[in-house]
């Protein structure tokens, strides 16, 4: 953090003079995603984002795309865009609950609430959750460009899991409000970014780890590892998001940002509609090599999204954004009959 502050305005101070200068030039942004490069979030990213910025503007802005961890740890995401270390970034917003309180988990979705990534679209663009999340993460230093919408983040296990009673003592990677949901059933959550995972499963410091769909799951070959995948998924419609440093962002033509908006949204049905694609391939051919179907019970999954939710609600006492996110989400449930 300390390096980040002696950093701050020097950064940030070049950063906005040099996207002025760019302004009648080309643009060239660096951006690091939150995932491997290969996985489709990545993919999606470069082609749906990066390439067909480029294309939409006539070369006039053009990104240099860098996997997790090139740049910066994804720990320290929010500071390094704060400060221009980065221009952009793919970010996980419920890593930063810490430093910005439950409105980054409403952001990065809830167990319990949504289910579909057509409700989570709606939810963002037309509910007016964007605008929220612009708000709060303003105070960061940093635009809130829009959300990436993903395939669901589901859990691989050790062992089987069927019932609330196999969460007890279970040594679990997830964070945020998930994080303590599982507490709630008598887990033990383990923070850990993606590279760390499978050595974690392999040596025992965890007993499940809760991070991609099945086809980024077969990637980092935690099927090797856990050979149990859980169902229903915890995190149907969960989203990263697109993070700008806000000095880049407000040199930015008004032609080019339009642009951005555009290629965001693109990018997140690109992104799932590759999932969705890869992921009956990769469900399957992780049985093949030994994984198991390990399912929870609809009237006992039902009883733990009423425990995921009566949590998230209580985001509202606390007041402020998180009470208006809490509202927000609650009234469009409303509007799906739920």
């Amino acid at each position: 953090m300390k390096t980040f502050k002696k950093l701050a305005v020097g950064v940030v101070g070049l950063l906005g003079m040099a996207s002025m200068a760019q302004a009648d030039d080309a643009i060239v942004w660096r951006i690091q995603s939150n995932l491997n490069a290969g996985e489709p979030g990545y993919v999606a990213l470069q082609e749906k984002f990066a390439n067909l910025s480029k294309e939409l503007s006539g070369g006039r802005i053009s990104f240099e795309v860098y996997p997790v961890g090139a740049l910066f740890p994804i720990k320290d995401g929010l500071e390094a865009v704060s400060v221009g270390l980065t221009e952009m970034a793919v970010l996980t917003g419920g890593y930063y609950a810490g430093k910005m309180g439950p409105i980054a988990n409403l952001e990065s979705g809830v167990p319990g609430s949504l289910r579909t990534p057509i409700e989570r679209y709606n939810f963002f663009y037309n509910e007016g959750f964007l605008e929220l999340a612009r708000k709060a993460y303003e105070a960061h230093g940093v635009f809130y460009l829009g959300p990436q919408l993903s395939s669901s983040w589901d859990i691989m296990s050790k062992k089987p899991i069927t019932s609330m009673a196999d969460f007890q003592g279970l040594k679990i990677r997830s964070f945020g409000l998930e994080a303590k949901w599982y507490e709630s059933m008598g887990a033990t959550p383990v923070f850990m970014g993606g590279g760390e995972i499978y050595t974690a499963l392999a040596t025992g410091v965890l007993d499940a780890a809760r991070w991609a769909s099945a086809s980024g799951n077969q990637n980092n070959s935690f099927h090797e590892v856990a050979k149990y995948y859980v169902q229903p998924s915890p995190m149907p419609v969960p989203n990263n998001f697109f993070a700008v440093n806000q000095t880049a962002w407000n040199a930015l033509p008004e032609d080019i940002k339009a642009i951005l908006n555009q290629a965001v949204v693109a990018s997140s049905f690109d992104y799932i509609a590759r999932a969705d694609m890869l992921d009956s391939k990769a469900l399957r051919e992780m049985q093949e090599s030994g994984v198991q179907i390990s399912v929870i019970p609809d009237a006992e999954w039902a009883q733990m999204e009423e425990e995921a939710a009566k949590l998230w609600k209580g985001y509202a006492a606390q007041g402020g954004l998180a009470q208006k996110g809490v509202e927000m989400l609650e009234k469009f449930l409303a509007k799906l009959g739920r």
